[in-house]
This record gives structure tokens, C-alpha cells and sequence, in this order.
């Protein structure tokens, strides 16, 4: 069997697809598709990007393979310099023309790469909610890549990871819905699986991923992330299943999303179904405002972040993630947060472990 990983969550997902394409031979992974979405402190334009935003790409029967040399005409992608730095070709999920657009999109690239299955991929879990779930923040890109994947009548299997690592759907409200819908436990992942992966810690944003992989390497501990969430990783964390791709359509916010021909319908749709909420709308306000909250780090910043970790100790946090420490001291744009890492690979070694930033031992 030959497969397309489709990356449900962006980036993040496809650094965790090629480490699954490593650990498990058996799903024939060929290629991974994955959007080009970035967080706020990467990419400050909204949404996902879509071939014309780059320069660079290379066809490959009608879908958009992302080489190193690619590069965004303006802002940045994390997905050139992850291309470089795993083995498998990396494609372009494109969400402009919605399920229906994307769907045709898989099912080219499915072709290209003499695939016969489709794998959705996606770590934290997020994927598995219903719609109604208040700590829901982030559902249209994995319900998009998830109805599309399903629409192509391709085989279609979903492996669920790091089940909790998004600080979205809380882990036992995920496992609850994982027992719901049968789904298989496969092998966890080990350190061994995750450390091929290290370095790309070192400068990726993820937090779900980076979680997962320090789980899957024996780290356990309280992360304090972004808002402010906090996580638990356990000896449960790096546990990997596999749900039933149409099982989890039928009773998913994907459901709804299987004839959109256009992302501003896609977001409609689920704005409907959520009380008005849409993470794009959340990114546009930052988008006109945050930027100008930017703080490049200076001699002040070692003095908050470690005012805060006394904080955090007492408090019983074990480690921050990377972005909660740029939240912090507001590093919230490439340029800004390159910096900090500097900063904090010179100044703090003991402590700045990517992809955490340790508070105290576990």
C-alpha cells in the first residue's frame, strides 16, 4: 500500500506524519500534503495560503510540491525549511475552492505519487470533536482536510496522536470520544521514533507537535502553553490510534463541510454551527492590531521570563513551550522570536531545552 498523508492541522501535523511515515513503514507514506498556515508570530496574514502566494513551488501533476528554496512573496512559511529537513516530498493543501476543491487536489496528488490510500493525520485530537465542545478554538482546517480526504473515495484512514497535546479537547473528553467511535490503539511512539526529528524543535513553532515529540522521547512533566493552557504529559502521551475515517465524518463538524466549493463558505458553515466563533476571524483582529504590540527582546526580557518560572514552579509547571515564553515578553513575530531563541540559547542552556523551556526538572 502506498499513501498520501494529508497534515489536518498544517505544519505541525507534518513534521508528526513524517515521524509516523518513519516509525510505521507498513503505511506506505509516499508524500504529505499540509497547508501553509502559520500562527500569527510566523505568517500575520490570515488563513492558509494557497500556489500564488509562492515562489518556488514545483508541479507535480496539477499539486504543488514545496522545495527548501520556496518562499512566500510576502511573510513567511515554515514549509520550505521543513521540506528540507524530511524525506518524504511535501505538497500544498490548498483550501480556496473548499471539500470540493481540496478533495480534487488529493485525488491528483494520489496519482502523481501511484498512491491507494489516504492517511489524515492529526495530533491533539481536535479532529474528533462534535462541535459543541466549549475549549473547541481551531476545527476548520482539520474538518476541511478530513471531508475532503473522505469525498475522494479513496481509502481514507485517520491516526489520531499526542490525544490532549493541543490544549483543545481536554484528553479525557477525547478518549471518551476515541471509545465512542472504536477506534484502534497502534504502537506508541519512542524515543527512538522521535529522535531522528530533534532538531527541527530547535526553530519550529508547533506546540502540539513539539509536545508530542517530547513525550514520545520520555518527557513528562506540566507545560504551561499558550492562553495559558496547561498540559499533562504522560506515560499516555505518545499513544497513537486509528479511527474510522467515515465513522468520524458522520459525526464530526466534517459532515457539513463535504460540498463547500469555497473556504468562505467552509468558514460560514462552521461560524453556524459555533455560535458565531471562527478561529480566521480571531486571526484577522490580530492581524489589524497585535502587530503593533511586537517587542523585539532586549536586557528586560531574561528578568520577566525568569520572574515568571518562580511563578510557574510554585505553581507546579514543570516547563513552558516556546510560544507561551514569546507570548510572555510579547515575541510574537519571526523576527522577534529568532531573537529569543538566541537569547535564551546563550543566556539560559540549562533551561531552554527545545521545544521546552524548563522551569524545573520533571
Amino acid at each position: 500500500m502506498r499513501s498520501i498523508a494529508i497534515a489536518a492541522g498544517g505544519g505541525g501535523d507534518a513534521v508528526s506524519a513524517a515521524m509516523l511515515a518513519s516509525a510505521r513503514p507498513d503505511l506506505g507514506i509516499a508524500a504529505i500534503m499540509s497547508y501553509s498556515w502559520d500562527r500569527f508570530m510566523i505568517d500575520p496574514s490570515p488563513g492558509p495560503r494557497v500556489r500564488g502566494d509562492f515562489d518556488g513551488l514545483i508541479d507535480r501533476g496539477g499539486v504543488a510540491e514545496i522545495p527548501p528554496t520556496a518562499t512566500l512573496h510576502i511573510g513567511q512559511s515554515t514549509l520550505p525549511r521543513l521540506a528540507g529537513a524530511i524525506e518524504q516530498p511535501l505538497l500544498l493543501v490548498e483550501a480556496d475552492e473548499g471539500a470540493v476543491g481540496l478533495s480534487a487536489l488529493i485525488a491528483r496528488a494520489a496519482t502523481a505519487f501511484d498512491a491507494d490510500g489516504i492517511i489524515v493525520v492529526d495530533v491533539g485530537g481536535d479532529i474528533l470533536a462534535e462541535g459543541h465542545e466549549v475549549s473547541l478554538r481551531s476545527p476548520l482546517a482539520d474538518s476541511l482536510a478530513l471531508a475532503a480526504a473522505v469525498r475522494t473515495g479513496i481509502d481514507t484512514r485517520v491516526v489520531v496522536a499526542g490525544i490532549g497535546m493541543d490544549g483543545e479537547l481536554p484528553a479525557a473528553e477525547a478518549a471518551e470520544r476515541l471509545d465512542k467511535l472504536n477506534a484502534q490503539q497502534l504502537p506508541d511512539l519512542t524515543p527512538q521514533e522521535a529522535a531522528p526529528f530533534e532538531d527541527i524543535w530547535a526553530w519550529h513553532p508547533s506546540e502540539a507537535n513539539a509536545l508530542l515529540a517530547a513525550a514520545a522521547s520520555g518527557w513528562r512533566g506540566t507545560v504551561e502553553c499558550q492562553r495559558n493552557a496547561a498540559v499533562a504529559l504522560t506515560d499516555a502521551s505518545p499513544a497513537v490510534f486509528e479511527v474510522g475515517a467515515h465513522e468520524l465524518v458522520d459525526a464530526s463538524l466534517a459532515a457539513v463541510l463535504a460540498d463547500t466549493t469555497s473556504l468562505d463558505e467552509a468558514e460560514q458553515l462552521l461560524r453556524d454551527r459555533r455560535a458565531g466563533r471562527s478561529e480566521l476571524d480571531i486571526e484577522r483582529q490580530r492581524a489589524a492590531g497585535d502587530r503593533a504590540k511586537v517587542r523585539m527582546p532586549g536586557r528586560d526580557t531574561l528578568a520577566v521570563i525568569d520572574e515568571y518560572t518562580v511563578d510557574a514552579r510554585e505553581r507546579g509547571v514543570t516547563a513552558l513551550t516556546v510560544r507561551r515564553v514569546a507570548e510572555l515578553v510579547s515575541a510574537i513575530a519571526p523576527e522577534a522570536t529568532d531573537a529569543l531563541r538566541s537569547l535564551l540559547t546563550e543566556q539560559r542552556p540549562h533551561n531552554f531545552r527545545p521545544p521546552l523551556y524548563q522551569v524545573r526538572h520533571p
